[in-house]
């Protein structure tokens, strides 16, 4: 699953940490949520097939298990395409199906951190914590220990977005543990894990700790994925803030140009990533007093369209089913 959110301009409401952040929300769900989510760069048309293939489970009366799965993989295409409304209704339709089938709660607790997620990269995090804290709960009954690491990851990122960094270095600390553990089937989720130390710890003074994070983020993202991929898109952006904070502007500059470009072209037309990643770059320009640079960002951002959750209100009807 990849998606995550659109801000217009400066949009003072949305943090520099929510839009950093959700930068790399994407590393951990891009591998390990693969079997409930279609590809990131699934087309309009994709996910027409996608809803005709459950308007035809529903007709011939398929399991409501299948279809919740279905309405999942849907949700995920619909994220990545950035359309929040229609991917959390989506979720809310997968959870209803899927919450008392015996057979599918570990999908059911994947949905219910995908959807934590969402609202995490639209900065709606009341309704981010209660999704993914039940997700973790969830997880920890089941006990898998990849599942758990990955959604330790996302709830330190929670803390980050709340600017709780002690909070989120420990919490992301139990992530790479758990990760690390679980072998070469962790790898994808470490790569989160670290990211998110890189974060935490650099905001905590502690960047060269932070630098090191980063550095082993990349590392692994450059053996688990291709070098033009969006995690690594992802992680160069990491990397970069990492050095920004170590004070090697020039360095910093050049790894977030170079994520920029792999998140821009990698990411369908009007995809949030993008705009996350011209955010983050900006805040480094401004940093530097380079107020030409900014105008010239500001002005890029401005041609984009804004995310079409800016006056997005919560349907308390479908949370409460959805979790009931």
């Amino acid at each position: 699953m990849t998606m995550l959110p659109l801000v217009h301009r400066t949009n003072p409401c949305v943090s520099f940490w929510t839009r950093a952040l959700t930068l790399f929300i994407v590393l951990s769900i891009y591998e390990h949520a693969r079997p409930q989510q279609p590809t990131a760069t699934a087309s309009s048309t994709d996910l027409a097939q996608e809803r005709h293939v459950i308007d035809v489970a529903e007709r011939e009366h398929v399991p409501e298990a299948t279809i919740g799965y279905l309405w999942g993989r849907l949700a995920s295409g619909y994220a990545a395409q950035a359309d929040f409304a229609r991917a959390e209704d989506a979720y809310f339709r997968s959870l209803r199906l899927l919450k008392d089938a015996p057979e599918a709660q570990k999908n059911y607790a994947t949905l219910l951190d995908n959807l934590g997620v969402l609202y995490l990269a639209y900065d709606r995090r009341t309704e981010a914590e209660q999704y993914l804290k039940s997700a973790f709960a969830a997880r920890k009954k089941q006990g898998d220990i990849i599942p758990i690491g990955i959604s330790q990851m996302h709830l330190a990122e929670l803390a980050l977005a709340n600017h709780k960094f002690k909070q989120a270095e420990k919490i992301a600390t139990e992530a790479q543990a758990n990760l690390t553990a679980a072998g070469d089937s962790g790898r994808a989720g470490l790569i989160g894990a670290f990211v998110a130390l890189a974060y935490a710890r650099c905001e905590r003074n502690k960047c060269a700790e932070g630098l090191h994070d980063a550095e082993q983020a990349m590392e692994l993202a450059r053996f688990v994925y291709p070098s033009d991929s969006l995690p690594t898109g992802h992680v160069l952006m990491a990397m970069g803030f990492a050095k920004w904070k170590s004070g090697d502007n020039q360095q910093a500059e050049k790894m977030m140009l170079e994520g920029i470009h792999i998140v821009t072209t990698k990411n369908a037309p009007g995809a949030p990533n993008s705009r996350l990643a011209l955010f983050e770059y900006r805040d480094f320009l401004n940093s530097m007093n380079r107020s030409l640079d900014v105008k010239r960002i500001d002005d890029q951002l401005a041609l984009t369209t804004p995310q079409p959750c800016a006056n997005c209100t919560v349907n308390v009807n479908s949370m409460s089913n959805a979790l009931r």
